[in-house]
């Protein structure tokens, strides 16, 4: 596997999604696990990746409240249609 450089922002994410994990399901998961999952899960839903990519708007301000916040994303798994490239 090849190594990456994480901000240490998104080291923490990640580690925080590792214990969440852990802790709701009681199985530790490795980064490289939890990496390969949120890669298969966007790969499945890649055309609204790539859609985030596109737009400026990956991340949307609530005016109101001013959180900022990734609009929702439908899931689609891959199908025929879609075969790995």
């Amino acid at each position: 596997m090849a190594s990456i450089e994480l901000d240490k922002q998104t080291e923490r994410r990640l580690d925080k999604l590792r214990a969440a994990v852990r802790r709701q399901t009681g199985h530790p998961i490795s980064r490289a696990e939890l990496l390969e999952r949120l890669v298969e899960d966007a790969y499945g839903s890649r055309d609204e990746v790539v859609d985030m990519f596109r737009t400026s708007q990956a991340y949307v301000a609530d005016e109101d409240s001013g959180t900022v916040h990734r609009p929702e994303r439908k899931l689609v798994p891959g199908g025929a249609d879609r075969p790995d490239e």
